[in-house]
């Protein structure tokens, strides 16, 4: 299975997955679209993510100051991902 970005503009993002199919089993065909369909979701959500980021700096929002701990790394899992 392999996934890439491979258009962005804007707020719009096309995103192109390849995922290989089992000819002998369903179930483990939508094992393979289940993955492949988190994985986007996966993807998809990341982009939403970066929209919103700060780099850190404080946020202002009706006067009230809230601080950012900036960009972390964190770990993100699907409620369907085994």
């Amino acid at each position: 299975m392999s996934l890439e970005v491979i258009k962005k503009g804007g707020n719009k993002y096309v995103l192109q997955m390849e995922i290989e199919l089992d000819a002998s089993s369903m179930l483990s065909s939508e094992e393979q679209i289940q993955l492949a369909v988190n994985a986007l979701g996966k993807e998809a959500t990341k982009l939403a993510m970066h929209q919103f980021d700060t780099s850190g700096e404080p946020i202002v929002i009706d006067g009230i100051t809230m601080s950012s701990k900036g960009k972390l790394k964190k770990t993100i899992r699907p409620p369907m991902e085994k």
